[in-house]
C-alpha cells in the first residue's frame, strides 16, 4: 500500500507599531509527501507538463514554485486543490483520513 499526505503549514505574521498590534496576516502553504519516492517524481513531472513547478522550501515551510495551469481550475485555486486533483483523479489514490487538528489529509492506494 502506498500513502500520500497533503500537509498544511500555517504561518501567522503579526504587525506591531509602538507595541500596538495593527495587523495579523495568515498564509497557508501545502506540502505533499509520498511513501514511494517514484510517486513524487511522477507528480513533479506532471506539474512541469502542465506549466507549473512544485518547489517546496523546507527551511521556510512554504512552496516557491508555480501552479500548474489546468483548464479545470480557471478561478481561485491553490496547491491543495491541485494536489487533491492529482492524487484522486490521476494517480488512483483515495481519501483515508484527516491529520488532526486539521493539518492535512492522508490518501492511500
Amino acid at each position: 500500500m502506498s500513502t500520500a499526505k497533503i500537509i498544511r503549514h500555517r504561518h501567522k505574521y503579526h504587525h506591531y507599531m509602538n507595541d500596538d498590534l495593527k495587523d495579523v496576516r495568515e498564509e497557508t502553504f501545502f506540502k505533499i509527501v509520498f511513501s514511494d519516492p517514484n510517486e513524487f517524481e511522477l507528480f513533479l513531472k506532471w506539474c512541469k507538463e502542465n506549466g507549473g513547478e512544485y518547489d517546496y522550501d523546507k527551511e521556510e515551510s512554504c512552496q516557491r514554485g508555480s501552479l500548474p495551469q489546468l483548464e479545470l481550475f480557471k478561478d481561485e485555486i491553490c496547491w491543495c486543490d491541485i494536489m487533491t486533483f492529482y492524487l484522486v483523479h490521476l494517480s488512483g489514490y483515495s481519501f483515508h483520513s484527516v491529520i488532526e487538528p486539521y493539518k492535512g489529509e492522508v490518501y492511500v492506494k
